[in-house]
């Protein structure tokens, strides 16, 4: 469940060791809060206004450079931009990348887990002519780099997926999902930046620039 406010978002750039991020400030009626999710890092620097749809609000707290810092947070469930003023952030702060955090997660129940079934030791792998065992090549996944700037099929379909790989390789509207991983969520943001795109706060979706 969540409550929609009016209110005045001001987001601010920071750089971190896994690309830029952002944070915002939001400013209303029941009080002003601090807001580092994910979807914050599409955005330019400056203030916005619209509805702001508030699932969580809850303390936090951590230390940076020898000070603690305690901030009440607003985590969102959805919001609605209205206008946009690119006004200039303060860069007199300091902070760590929210990527690195744990989520705040409801407590949930503890249940033990079952036993482990036993199972047989695995049989001996098969061996060459030359009597060497052989054993199955290993599966490696990783995770892409800083995004090329020219076409690359391969990776922008490792990056995109299926469905939004096929709306970028035909230069359409894109919406990215927030609620992946954040730093892959960073790496599409700067992906679609090299591809021409440029992000609409209006409507939260990546289109081609004009």
């Amino acid at each position: 469940m969540s409550i929609s406010l009016p209110g005045k978002l001001r987001v601010k750039r920071l750089n971190g060791a896994n690309g830029p991020f952002c944070v915002g400030d939001l400013e209303t009626e029941i009080g002003d809060f601090r807001v580092k999710d994910a979807i914050l890092d599409q955005f330019d620097e400056g203030l916005y206004e619209g509805q702001f749809w508030i699932q969580q609000i809850f303390p936090w707290s951590y230390t940076a450079y020898g000070r603690m810092v305690i901030e009440i947070r607003a985590k969102l469930a959805d919001l609605q931009i209205d206008g946009h003023t690119r006004a200039g952030a303060e860069r007199d702060s300091v902070e760590p990348d929210p990527a690195k955090e744990t989520p705040v997660e409801p407590a949930a129940p503890s249940v033990e887990p079952p036993a482990a079934p036993v199972t047989p030791s695995p049989s001996a792998p098969a061996e060459t002519a030359q009597g060497t065992p052989t054993q199955p090549a290993p599966i490696v996944t990783s995770t892409p780099s800083t995004p090329p700037s020219v076409a690359d099929n391969d990776a922008d379909l490792t990056l995109f997926g299926d469905e939004l790989f096929g709306a970028v390789a035909e230069r359409q509207p894109v919406k990215l999902d927030p609620t992946i991983d954040r730093i892959r969520f960073r790496l599409q943001r700067d992906r679609l930046k090299a591809l021409d795109y440029a992000f609409h706060a209006g409507s939260q979706s990546w289109m081609i620039s004009a």
